[in-house]
């Protein structure tokens, strides 16, 4: 399995491929805005990855970034504010401040010394390279641009690899994710899954619960009833997840809540329980509908 390249790492990995690369940081926003803060890309002076919201800012700051990439000899920082109004060709009617950094493969090796930092400081007035701080002390927010390079995805853990567990691996890719699939054999799992899916099978898969992260989004559809609530009560039990969903029907819920009362569960805990899970402005029982359907009830919670 792969992991996630980190924020860091992706500087290194495009360096070692393109020789010079621009990093667009979204540093704040005021009023209407295509992305929020901390959004950003990654500009080499033929390649594009990320975005920042597309349009009009995205070209113009593709422009300047590929203008510097192609004299560029050694480290450089800017800080830029667009305008979202006319002037731009966008309607947005906000503004966004932009962070620019262009990085030179004869910076690798003070590169690769961040790869493991958890906060970086940026001297928006100097052009020296960011450096690590775990400080909470207060920055002036005109010299300098705090960034937090903890990889922020949650936990998703999708409990059942049938038609709807299937669709749902599928539908989640582009989302921030940390995904773990869960089953009680290997046969139960399609030949090719994601290099980024952890598959997990074991023969009593309630008994994983106990030791997963804590603050996980669990997705409860197994193809046993019996399952899914040795699974819910497992989880109820450590109280360590973030959010708790059971495919089915609301007469599904209320069987389950029936049987978690009569278990010893109190109502607080039981009400914790999203069942149905998914948008409902999407309608259809089909797998791939219930995916889309859940997929975008997970980007609203991954926000």
């Amino acid at each position: 399995m792969t992991e996630p390249l980190s924020k860091i790492e992706q500087i290194i990995e495009k360096l070692s491929t393109y020789n010079t690369v621009a990093r667009v940081i979204i540093m704040s926003t005021k009023g209407s805005a295509p992305r929020k803060a901390y959004s950003q890309m990654l500009i080499t002076e033929n390649q594009i990855f990320g975005s920042i919201g597309g349009g009009q800012l995205e070209y113009q700051v593709t422009s300047i970034c590929r203008a510097r990439l192609s004299s560029l000899k050694k480290f450089g920082r800017e800080v830029r504010r667009f305008a979202l109004g006319p002037s731009l060709g966008q309607c947005c009617g906000g503004s966004v401040n932009v962070l620019i950094e262009y990085f030179h493969y004869s910076d690798l090796k003070e590169i690769q010394k961040l790869n493991k930092a958890n906060n970086l400081i940026h001297e928006l007035d100097t052009e020296n390279y960011p450096y690590e701080n775990n400080k909470s002390s207060s920055l002036d927010k005109k010299k300098f641009f705090k960034e937090l390079m903890i990889d922020e995805r949650k936990d998703l853990f999708v409990w059942g690899a049938g038609h709807t567990g299937r669709e749902i691996i599928s539908s989640t890719k582009s989302l921030p994710l940390n995904r773990y699939w869960i089953d009680i054999s290997r046969e139960r799992f399609p030949a090719l899954i994601d290099d980024d899916v952890h598959a997990i099978w074991a023969n009593e898969p309630e008994n994983l619960a106990k030791n997963l992260p804590n603050g996980g989004i669990h997705l409860i559809l197994t193809h046993s009833h019996a399952l899914d609530l040795a699974i819910i009560q497992s989880l109820l039990k450590g109280n360590k997840f973030y959010k708790l969903g059971l495919i089915g029907s609301k007469t599904k819920k209320t069987r389950f809540k029936n049987q978690l009362s009569k278990a010893g569960f109190s109502s607080i805990d039981i009400e914790k329980i999203i069942c149905p899970i998914g948008l409902p402005e999407i309608q259809g029982d089909e797998p791939f509908r219930i995916a889309l359907s859940v997929a975008g009830q997970i980007s609203n919670w991954t926000l």
